[in-house]
């Protein structure tokens, strides 16, 4: 049988969940730097006109009629 001090079953118990939890928050975290922003999609009730805005406002004007619009699908 293998002898530990307690402060060397310390260290593996819970400074190793704890590290691979750091490097697993690191790597989330550096793959959602690179996606891209979501666009929100509007249709405008004036024209009937389709745009797309990668802005997150609730509402938006249309870049054809100039009517202000909310967002149809985020």
């Amino acid at each position: 049988m293998i002898s530990l001090p307690l402060g060397a079953i310390m260290v593996l118990f819970v400074g190793g969940p704890l590290l691979l939890i750091a490097l697993l928050a690191m790597f989330y975290n550096f793959r959602s730097m690179h996606r891209p922003a979501r666009d929100r999609i509007y249709k405008c009730a004036e024209c009937g006109h389709v745009y797309a805005f990668a802005r997150s406002r609730p509402m938006d004007r249309c870049p054809r009629c100039g009517h202000l619009n909310e967002a149809v699908r985020t």
